[in-house]
């Protein structure tokens, strides 16, 4: 027991150090959210899994009267233009670099003529000031009343005190290993005193398939699919996933939601789970109706 509080002692301080220097090389400093006003205490978060269908189905008329964040490809959906949605959050890196899969490429350009021609709100969308200089960012630059807000997407770990104060500070977040979880950090920093979340189902264990030619294949399917999306997955290099990458992705994703209550708890913010199937157990679950 003492050797594993001495070894959990100097991983955490590995981690804390190694996040500061991480910090200093990646992170911007100027980068800031703007808080919200004190009417504006809740805000809901729509994930793009599967039981959103049924979310809307039992909570439409609650989640229009509250303050919405969307997610990755949720424009391209019917629903976006009956939600419009107060903020719009992209993670992922092949969101603005060059080199990603064909699919995807497809795909962005979809979302960027969706966000440009479909947005006649006022709409703000959240993305890493990695994407600064992108093509992206420039041309929804050009939509007025799309407004961009930057932030830092620097994994952060390490000892609890430190790492609250570093998230406070808009520095770094839990490791974004799903769109989730910087939405959930934002929606904190953002002011809301209370979250609530719909559309995450995190079932992607159930999804996992190894095909004939030993691939690993997972059905990418969202509440906006008409049928199953199954296909392999690739990292930024073109390398194709494993299955080991993928139950390690899936455990920080799920780790990283103890590490936002722990913040929610730090920050006096009530983040709750309103999905009507969903694998998250950081959260408390409630039934809106």
């Amino acid at each position: 027991m003492e050797l594993q509080k001495i070894t959990n002692f100097f991983t955490a301080l590995f981690q804390s150090f190694f996040s500061i220097v991480k910090i200093a090389l990646l992170s911007n400093w100027f980068v800031g959210l703007k808080k919200m006003g004190t009417d504006e205490v809740e805000c809901v978060i729509l994930g793009n899994g599967p039981c959103l269908n049924k979310d809307f189905e039992l909570n439409l008329d609650f989640i229009k009267s509250r303050k919405k964040l969307c997610v990755n490809f949720f424009a391209l959906s019917k629903e976006y233009d009956l939600i419009k949605p107060d903020y719009y959050v992209l993670s992922a890196p092949e969101y603005w670099l060059t080199n990603t899969t064909d699919w995807f490429l497809e795909k962005r350009t979809l979302l960027l003529e969706s966000l440009l021609s479909k947005t006649t709100w006022r709409m703000n969308l959240l993305i890493p000031f990695a994407a600064k200089n992108s093509e992206l960012c420039q041309k929804i630059n050009s939509k007025k009343n799309i407004e961009i807000t930057y932030f830092n997407n620097t994994p952060v770990e390490g000892f609890t005190t430190i790492i609250n104060v570093l998230f406070k500070m808009n520095l770094g977040m839990p490791r974004p290993h799903n769109v989730l979880v910087p939405s959930i950090y934002l929606a904190i920093n953002l002011g809301f005193r209370k979250i609530i979340i719909f559309g995450a189902d995190h079932s992607f264990h159930e999804e996992i398939i190894i095909d004939e030619s030993n691939r690993m294949t997972l059905n990418h399917e969202h509440f906006y699919d008409k049928k199953e999306v199954r296909m392999p997955m690739y990292k930024l290099d073109g390398k194709q996933y494993y299955i080991h990458d993928i139950f390690r992705k899936l455990y920080l994703a799920f780790s990283g939601y103890f590490i936002l209550k722990n913040y929610a708890d730090y920050m006096k913010v009530t983040v709750l789970n309103a999905s009507s199937k969903s694998y998250i157990d950081a959260f408390e679950k409630i039934h809106i109706n």
